[in-house]
């Protein structure tokens, strides 16, 4: 016994060291990293001072299952003032009358910084008069007509894009509405219009000469007749100093008949239209700095 464990004990002096295991590697995040994190970091660090950010919200609308992209930056007293436009008087009186609900802090407590919020029941683009097409879903309402011929195609569009009510209304330009706005300016520009996003941009250009951050819809394929696409929302906004950033969500629908049974609205390959985020071409920013 004695022999046995000093063989033991001699087999164990010569044994290699163990083997360290590499570190696993991180799973890839599920979500994108949330918005402008920097600012958290100067702010909580104290290195200086930010301005507080100026949004304009166009096509505004709280749906029950997803918050606004900037509410993040306002419960974190980031937001100096929303100026919302949403044309459905029922879904712009709904958004005024949840102001006092988003004057408070990410802990519940009135925010020492309160947010200056306005929300307007008017429809945003080029200042040319048009037909505005309330939906059977208030969310996929617009200026332009539903290309049903296309959506039915898809699972579960056409019911939500049914026209119910029409109505002349008289669309107005961003840039006519610059002296309205506090401070006078956007920092954050985020649109949401069912195809019409171009024709908001092209009432915009003079404010987006400051505007930094852009947060607009776009699509893919003609989910509203004659509607602008992606591309050409991309040109423009490239004409006007802007460089693409990402996409922050990415949407579709499985083609019918196909689809998942445990998810119907899961899509399987097409993708319709996504949420794209702008943000000033950085060079151009150095070289205005530097003149």
């Amino acid at each position: 016994m004695e022999k046995a464990a000093s063989s033991s004990d001699a087999a164990a002096s010569t044994a290699a060291p163990a083997t360290t295991l590499p570190a696993p590697i991180a799973p890839a995040p599920q979500h994108p990293p949330p918005f402008f994190p920097l600012r958290d970091f100067l702010k909580e660090s104290g290195v200086c001072d930010l301005p507080r950010v100026r949004v304009i919200d166009v096509g505004a609308m709280f749906l029950s299952e997803a918050e606004e992209i900037w509410q993040p930056l306002q419960r974190r007293g980031h937001c100096e003032s929303v100026v919302g436009f949403e044309p459905c008087t029922e879904e712009c009186e709904r958004l005024n009358s949840s102001v006092s609900s988003l004057k408070t802090s990410e802990d519940g407590s009135d925010s020492t910084e309160s947010t200056a919020f306005r929300f307007l029941p008017w429809a945003l683009g080029d200042g040319s008069r048009g037909q505005f097409r309330r939906c059977s879903a208030a969310m996929t309402s617009s200026m332009l007509e539903p290309n049903i011929p296309l959506l039915r195609r898809f699972v579960q569009l056409e019911e939500v894009t049914t026209v119910v009510e029409r109505s002349e209304m008289a669309t107005r330009r961003l840039d006519d509405l610059l002296p309205e706005i506090p401070g006078g300016g956007v920092d954050y520009l985020k649109i949401d219009v069912q195809g019409f996003e171009l024709a908001v941009l092209k009432g915009a250009q003079k404010a987006l000469q400051d505007t930094l951050v852009v947060h607009t819809e776009v699509e893919f394929v003609e989910m509203y007749e004659r509607q602008p696409l992606f591309a050409e929302v991309d040109q423009f906004l490239r004409g006007n100093g802007f460089v693409f950033h990402r996409f922050s969500s990415v949407h579709g629908r499985p083609m019918k008949p196909l689809h998942f049974a445990a998810n119907p609205l899961q899509p399987i390959s097409q993708q319709l239209w996504a949420d794209a985020v702008y943000v000033k071409d950085m060079w151009e920013l150095g070289q205005s700095q530097d003149s």
